[in-house]
């Protein structure tokens, strides 16, 4: 009898530990690339780039099973600078800090995440990646990457439609809403068809250990005592191997490369064909007379691994309205930059080419 109790208590401490799991998961992305007139001075080189493609990550995420339906779950997620072994300045977990709970009404989570706004327009285009989306939010001043102090609701999905409502609370006590944020997002998928929108309001204000008070002059601040606001929406269709992408941006009172903007607005359209171990993309994106025009060329070695070319072009107005620069490069500053003195640069047209391994695990 003692016997047959100790068996069935390890059995039963065995079924609860298959309940939970951790996993340790991440991704490489690095290349060298050929950059032409980078700067003013017209500044070419050749460098080694990190993150052109996929961010450089190292996380660990675990879920719990609840019973009923429910689970618990943490994400814990840092930046890792392959080229000197660094990390990003802005935090070791700044990407993603959170715990949730989700079931058959959706999940909530809290704690440092993506914001809607940026994750909708990292999904606009077929073919993307850090060398169009990261560069798009940075010109048109809306890349406030992850919102900090937040609680997010992720809906199921209903008929093909899923909602996302953050909110960024200021943890201000003066003002609950002086460097507070709200966004959003929609995702309706049918089939060949998705269409997607997002939003965000970022009060003005906050102080240094509000939610989200922002100093950075490239495209992330709200313009002095405004609130700042942004939309991105979007739709694709799938025909066989043929994806084509249409989107549309729009920010209000902003900091541009140090200066104010009223409003900023952008327009994209991309395609992405598949066959095989192939995968190849453009994207054009134009905003305030600059555009941005992005090639790439994916193989893929195995479902993990895959080499990728890249072929960007910044053609940027006299205008400084919005500056592109060709190719994107993780700009972490612990223990050094990826790539020093590198950025858009006004009423100088930018050309970057490289290839790329990126594998994740």
């Amino acid at each position: 009898m003692k016997k047959t109790l100790i068996a069935l208590a390890a059995l039963a401490a065995t079924s609860a530990f298959a309940q939970s799991s951790v996993t340790l998961y991440g991704q490489f992305d690095a290349g060298v690339y050929s950059l032409s007139d980078v700067t003013a001075s017209k500044k070419s080189a050749v460098v080694y780039g990190d993150g052109a493609t996929f961010s450089n990550i190292l996380g660990f995420r675990g879920t719990e099973d609840l019973g009923g339906g429910l689970k618990a779950s943490f994400d814990f997620q840092t930046d890792v600078q392959t080229n000197n072994g660094g990390m990003n300045n802005s935090g070791l977990f700044r990407r993603q800090a959170n715990g949730s709970v989700s079931g058959g009404f959706g999940e909530v989570k809290l704690g440092i995440t993506t914001n809607p706004i940026i994750a909708t327009n990292g999904a606009l285009m077929p073919v993307s990646g850090n060398s169009v989306s990261t560069l798009t939010s940075s010109a048109l001043g809306y890349a406030d990457f992850y919102n900090k102090n937040a609680v997010t609701y992720t809906s199921p999905s209903i008929m093909g439609l899923v909602a996302q409502y953050q909110r960024g609370m200021a943890n201000n006590l003066d003002s609950d809403t002086a460097g507070s944020v709200t966004a959003w997002s929609l995702n309706y998928t049918n089939g060949p068809l998705a269409l997607r929108a997002a939003g965000q309001d970022r009060k003005a204000g906050g102080v240094s250990s509000s939610s989200n008070a922002s100093t950075s002059a490239i495209g992330t601040a709200n313009a002095a005592g405004l609130d700042k606001k942004g939309t991105v929406m979007g739709a694709s269709y799938k025909i066989g191997a043929l994806t084509v992408a249409v989107a549309s941006m729009k920010t209000e009172n902003v900091l541009i490369a140090g200066a104010a903007r009223t409003e900023v607005k952008g327009n994209q359209m991309g395609v992405g064909y598949t066959t095989g171990a192939w995968t190849l993309g453009s994207t054009l994106t134009k905003a305030e007379d600059s555009s941005l025009t992005n090639f790439q060329a994916r193989y893929a070695l195995s479902k993990r691994t895959n080499v990728i070319g890249t072929y960007g072009i910044a053609d940027n107005s006299s205008l400084g309205k919005v500056n592109f620069a060709p190719v994107a490069f993780n700009t972490g500053s612990a223990p050094a930059q990826i790539v020093t003195g590198y950025a858009g640069t006004t009423n100088v047209k930018t050309t970057g080419f490289g290839v790329a391994v990126t594998h994740s695990f």
